[in-house]
């Protein structure tokens, strides 16, 4: 299935650094790509970041714990569900245990929470 096409404002460096949710794209100049070459982009920019040139590895943006491309996690500081968006600004590289299981996790219990919803019958 291909992916959805999404309006993106792009960054000077020509990656993209905003995926609009709304018609809120209409007062900026944007571009048309997949939403997978947009999320992409931002998570590849987002892991930039995190990198600390004194220990010579990518840390988690909360606790500085090692983080690699494939372990690291991309969280919204503000949820989509919130208002919030998929974008440079909004987005933080994070260890697992910073987003999903430790005590101070951004997503905490999520899993168990869910699990607790009875079937539909």
């Amino acid at each position: 299935m291909p992916s959805k096409i999404v309006h993106v404002e792009m960054g000077l460096n020509g990656l993209p650094i905003r995926i609009f949710r709304d018609k809120k794209w209409l007062d900026y100049p944007t571009v048309e790509i997949t939403k997978a070459e947009a999320v992409k982009g931002i998570r590849t920019q987002v892991f930039r970041r995190c990198w600390n040139p004194l220990s010579g590895n990518f840390e988690c943006e909360k606790c500085g714990r090692t983080i690699t491309w494939i372990s690291g996690e991309m969280n919204e500081r503000i949820p989509k569900g919130s208002g919030g968006e998929v974008s440079l600004d909004n987005c933080e590289a994070l260890c697992r245990s910073c987003h999903q299981t430790g005590p101070d996790a951004a997503h905490k219990d999520r899993r168990w929470q869910t699990a607790k919803l009875s079937p539909k019958e």
